[in-house]
């Protein structure tokens, strides 16, 4: 019994790791083509059509996968909830694309993993000891010394983009509370209404007719965005523990720099190269923490 229980979380958790290696790829190759339309587009724009095409994406996916089930929920204050906050994470990432390197992007993002695990442990109640207390605290430390106040990078733009990772964490640990019994097309359906209705209210006077590239990129976003969205959800749905697949968000790193040198030339400064390689540290170091824990917590059992 205890070998067949050991068994089962373990797959639990190797499935939800690659769910979430997988989804973050895919955010990756979409956050570069919202880079390339934000360098012409307004961002209300660029959020009220890429939000629409997530809509008719997953109408299309929840008819037939999960019928009727996919346009109801037994939890709209927490769909709503969730959609309000995927709403605030969304413009702060989408307003500052165009004045951020790829690399600087996503070594603020990587604060959300922290913020993921300070919320399900206030929230979730999810175990959070001391040496993960120590890792979160040092991976914050060194956010601060590359952003300081003062130095080149600390600007407005920095702040939105922590403003989001911290909204996108607070997404994360709604998901997780609304658990694996509702419909996933049906959350991202309602956070694509909240988005189009807000993106449109924004977007008066600014419209500009996207050309035929700038619409295959729209195409692009919306289907991987959705791929990954789906993605995320089921890992954190299913994962034992939030904190479990978290650090894997630091995957993204690889392919910012590949995307950002490959499509933008941008070069990373040491400052972000040094910092990124010390969070991905502090995030492995977590990984390994949270792997002996889950040979340990079965066998305990």
């Amino acid at each position: 019994m205890t070998s067949t229980k050991s068994q089962d979380y373990r797959k639990n958790v190797i499935i939800a790791v690659l769910l979430t290696c997988v989804g973050y790829a895919f955010y990756n190759i979409g956050d570069a083509g919202l880079k390339i339309v934000r360098s012409r587009l307004h961002f209300a724009q660029v959020m009220l059509i890429s939000n629409i095409l997530i809509f008719l994406f997953m109408m299309t996916y929840g008819w037939f996968k999960e019928g009727k089930k996919a346009f109801r929920t037994k939890k709209p204050r927490l769909m709503f909830f969730r959609a309000a906050i995927h709403l605030v994470s969304m413009m702060c990432m989408i307003i500052s694309f165009p004045h951020v390197q790829l690399t600087t992007f996503y070594t603020l993002i990587f604060t959300s993993p922290f913020w993921v695990a300070i919320l399900s442990s206030y929230f979730l109640k999810d175990k959070l000891g001391t040496r993960r207390i120590l890792v979160i605290l040092f991976g914050f430390a060194v956010v601060l010394f590359i952003f300081h106040p003062g130095g080149d990078t600390f600007n407005i733009w920095s702040l939105l983009i922590l403003l989001g990772a911290f909204t996108y964490a607070g997404q994360m640990v709604v998901i997780r509370h609304i658990g694996s019994g509702e419909s996933r097309p049906f959350m991202f359906m309602s956070g694509a209404v909240m988005s189009i209705v807000i993106g449109y209210l924004l977007l008066g006077d600014h419209y500009i007719p996207p050309t035929p590239y700038e619409w295959g990129l729209f195409g692009m976003i919306a289907t991987v965005g959705c791929i990954a969205s789906l993605c995320i959800s089921y890992a954190y749905q299913t994962a034992p523990s939030a904190s479990i697949i978290a650090p894997y968000h630091y995957t993204q790193m690889i392919w910012g720099v590949i995307l950002g040198y490959w499509i933008f030339n941008e070069v990373p400064s040491i400052e972000i190269i040094i910092g990124a390689t010390l969070i991905i540290l502090a995030g492995i170091y977590l990984i390994h923490n949270e792997t002996r824990d889950v040979v340990l917590k079965p066998g305990e059992a």
